[in-house]
């Protein structure tokens, strides 16, 4: 599984795992260091006056390294702030941000081992999806940036442009969605203050130690257009994602 000698044990006290779902699409993305033109004038959602360090690498049983896998998933409350991923007005999402602790090689290899799929293998990935609410934590997915591979990034806040802005309407919510894993998962923090929900349905949102199955069932959103339930809110964590929104010009 690595190569230092670690027991199963010793990496699930060092591990902590959320969960979620993905989809993949075809556009292209400039990655770049700077917000584009656009993105300098957007409102970043998702901002707040404080921001977490995302965890990894363990720092002992009581600092473990903790990822989201498979899913997606947005935030219901960040920092405090309700609803930073909803959208208030129609405009477009012209880039998105994910920042990203750097785990070791033991811990990536765990990851990989829960995580990984045929299109990025054992690396990490993400991109935004825009989702509609459908009543009852039932969502659609309308829309989403490419999928892309994350393992050069690992270690750093980065921002992508979109070649192609994501349209969106009032009432939608931008969500991440991790098609294997990603780093950008930030506890402990306030339960309170710090909630996500995730596309999981209920009785299957538990993830310890004893619920490793839940793990190993998850599977991505990958269909523009298909319906999934969310119905599995998670406390005391947070996504470090953000979208760059640019409203819409008045005729």
């Amino acid at each position: 599984m690595g190569d230092t000698k670690t027991t199963t044990t010793d990496l699930k006290r060092r591990l902590g795992y959320g969960l979620a779902f993905a989809a993949l699409c075809a556009a292209l993305v400039a990655v770049i260091s700077i917000p584009s033109a656009d993105a300098i004038n957007a409102k970043v959602m998702g901002r707040t006056k404080q921001t977490p360090k995302p965890s990894c690498p363990s720092k002992g049983k009581n600092d473990p390294c903790s990822a989201i896998g498979s899913v997606t998933g947005y935030m219901t409350k960040a920092d405090g702030k309700k609803h930073p991923f909803h959208v208030f007005k129609e405009g477009a999402i012209v880039a998105w941000a994910i920042d990203l602790s750097k785990p070791d090689k033991t811990e990536r290899n765990v990851f990989a081992t829960l995580f990984e799929n045929e299109t990025f293998g054992p690396h990490p990935s993400a991109r935004i999806s825009v989702l509609k609410a459908k009543g009852h934590h039932k969502y659609k997915l309308v829309k989403q940036s490419p999928a892309l591979d994350l393992k050069r990034f690992l270690g750093r806040k980065q921002i992508f442009t979109l070649n192609k802005p994501l349209r969106v309407r009032k009432g939608q919510v931008v969500a991440l969605t991790t098609p294997t894993w990603a780093s950008d998962f930030a506890v402990p923090l306030s339960a309170q203050d710090n909630q996500w929900r995730a596309s999981r349905k209920k009785g299957r949102c538990n993830t310890d130690k004893q619920h490793r199955g839940n793990i190993t069932a998850s599977r991505p959103q990958q269909k523009v257009g298909s319906i999934r339930r969310y119905d599995c809110l998670y406390t005391g964590a947070r996504l470090l994602y953000w979208a760059y929104f640019v409203p819409k010009k008045k005729s």
